[in-house]
């Protein structure tokens, strides 16, 4: 699955008269994402290596160790296709963007 990032214009959004609550909301939600992409990025860069010989020597049971080896070497990851969900994603955010607010001075 490719990354999908999306540019935000926070100027935009403030000119769009919406309230100083969702204004709020949002600018919380990008902090948040914010974080997120930082962990993420400090996740993938530890080492995900598991010594089993290290294992092997500490512990007692070596069937476990056996066992969580086995395991490890089969495991695939699930691969989703969300093409779909990206394209009523887009459709949503097309049709949110062309909707203008209701002005305040009408």
């Amino acid at each position: 699955m490719a990354a999908r990032a999306a540019a935000v214009d926070l100027a935009k959004i403030s000119n769009l008269g919406l309230g100083k609550n969702t204004l709020a909301q949002i600018s919380a939600f990008r902090k948040r994402a914010d974080d997120a992409k930082r962990q993420l990025a400090q996740l993938k860069q530890q080492n995900t290596d598991v010594d089993f010989a290290h294992y092997n020597k500490v512990l007692r049971n070596k069937d476990v160790v056996s066992q969580a080896q086995k395991i490890l070497s089969e495991f695939k990851p699930v691969t989703y296709d969300v093409q779909a969900q990206l394209k009523a994603i887009d459709a949503f955010e097309s049709k949110a963007v062309s909707i203008r607010p209701f002005s305040s001075t009408a």
